[in-house]
C-alpha cells in the first residue's frame, strides 16, 4: 500500500528538515523517508536502487551499520516513526545527490516535485551551518550538551529553522586546499538564492560548470560569459538545457577575474570553477552597485 501523500503545510513544518540526519560528516535521508515522501514503497524504492545500482556510488547512497540505526538515530531523532519502527534489515540512507539519482529512476511527477523540495532544504540546512557555527556552538554548550535527549533535540531544530532567514551570505569567505565539498557546497547556495538571473565570468570554464547550476529554477535566466579558450561541450550542454533549461553563452576574449552575479550582488571568485579546492582561494561580496550594473550592462550588451 502506498503512503498518503504529506500536504504541503506539513512540508513547510518539520517533514523534510525532521528527517535530515548527519551520518559518516553527511546529511542524509533515510529510505522509508524518502518513500513516504515520493509516494512509494520503501521496498519497491530500494529495489529501483538495486536495479540500477551504477547510478548510486557510495557517496551517493550506503547502508547504516548495526551501531549506527540502533544507537546513533535512536538516540538523536527518537521522534521519528521510521526511525522507532521494527525492521528486519539495517536501512540505506542517501545523500541529496542519491535523492536526485532516486528521482530519476523512480520517475513520477510526485518523486520530481518532491526531490526539488528535498534538496533545496539540504542546502538551506548546510547553508545556515556553513554561515553560523559560533552560534551552534554556542547554542550546544546552552543545552549542556543534551542533544541527544528527544526534547533538546527538537528546541535545536526549532532554534536553527528560526534564524534562516535572519542571516546573510558573509562579505568574505576563504576556503582552504582540499575543501573541494565545502567550496561546492557554498557557491551552490549562492546559486540556489536566484530569483530572477545568474551569470557567471570564468574564461576558462568547461563542463564542470554545469554541476553548480543544478539547484537553480528552471525559470532563471542563466548566462555564461566564458573566452574563445573554454572548453563547453555542445552536447553536454545540450543534455543540461533539457532537464533544467536554457543557457546563454557569449564569448569574451578580454576576461580576467571570475565573478558570479545572483541577481544584483556579485561574488569575485578567487579561482575558476574547475580548480575550487585543489588550493586556497577567497569568495568576496562586492558592494559597489553601480559599477556592478555597469558590468552587468557591457555583458548584456
Amino acid at each position: 500500500m502506498k503512503h498518503k501523500l504529506l500536504d504541503s503545510t506539513m512540508l513547510e513544518n518539520e517533514t523534510i528538515e525532521n528527517r535530515i540526519y548527519e551520518i559518516r560528516g553527511q546529511q542524509v535521508m533515510l529510505d522509508s523517508d524518502i518513500a513516504e515522501l515520493f509516494d512509494v514503497e520503501t521496498k519497491v524504492l530500494n529495489q529501483q536502487m538495486k536495479r540500477n545500482i551504477n547510478r548510486f556510488p557510495n557517496d551517493f547512497c550506503f547502508r547504516l551499520r548495526k551501531d549506527e540505526y540502533s544507537h546513533i538515530l535512536r538516540s538523536q531523532f527518537v521522534t521519528s516513526n521510521n526511525v522507532s519502527s521494527k525492521r528486519r534489515y539495517n536501512p540505506y540512507v542517501f545523500t541529496e545527490h542519491g535523492i536526485i539519482a532516486l528521482a530519476g529512476v523512480i520517475k513520477s511527477d510526485v518523486a520530481a516535485k518532491m526531490s526539488i523540495e528535498i534538496v533545496r532544504k539540504f542546502v538551506q540546512m548546510r547553508k545556515f551551518i556553513l554561515e553560523n557555527g559560533d552560534s551552534l556552538l554556542a547554542l550546544a554548550k546552552l543545552q549542556n550538551r543534551q542533544i541527544k535527549f528527544e526534547n533538546e533535540t527538537n528546541q535545536r531544530f526549532d532554534k536553527v529553522f528560526e534564524e534562516i532567514n535572519k542571516n546573510v551570505v558573509p562579505k568574505e569567505t576563504i576556503f582552504y586546499a582540499g575543501r573541494y565539498y565545502d567550496s561546492f557546497d557554498f557557491l551552490s547556495s549562492l546559486i540556489a538564492k536566484a530569483k530572477e538571473s545568474i551569470i557567471i565570468v570564468d574564461p576558462y570554464a568547461d563542463d564542470k560548470i554545469f554541476k553548480y547550476l543544478k539547484l537553480k529554477d528552471k525559470k532563471i535566466v542563466t548566462m555564461l560569459c566564458v573566452s574563445s579558450k573554454s572548453k563547453i561541450s555542445k552536447e553536454v550542454r545540450r543534455l543540461f538545457e533539457s532537464e533544467y533549461g536554457p543557457v546563454h553563452i557569449k564569448v569574451f576574449n578580454d576576461i580576467h577575474d571570475r565573478y558570479l552575479f545572483v541577481d544584483e550582488d556579485c561574488y569575485l571568485l578567487g579561482t575558476s570553477l574547475n580548480y575550487m579546492g585543489k588550493s586556497m582561494f577567497s569568495i568576496i561580496k562586492l558592494e559597489d552597485k553601480q559599477a556592478i550594473k555597469m558590468v552587468i550592462d557591457k555583458i548584456k550588451n
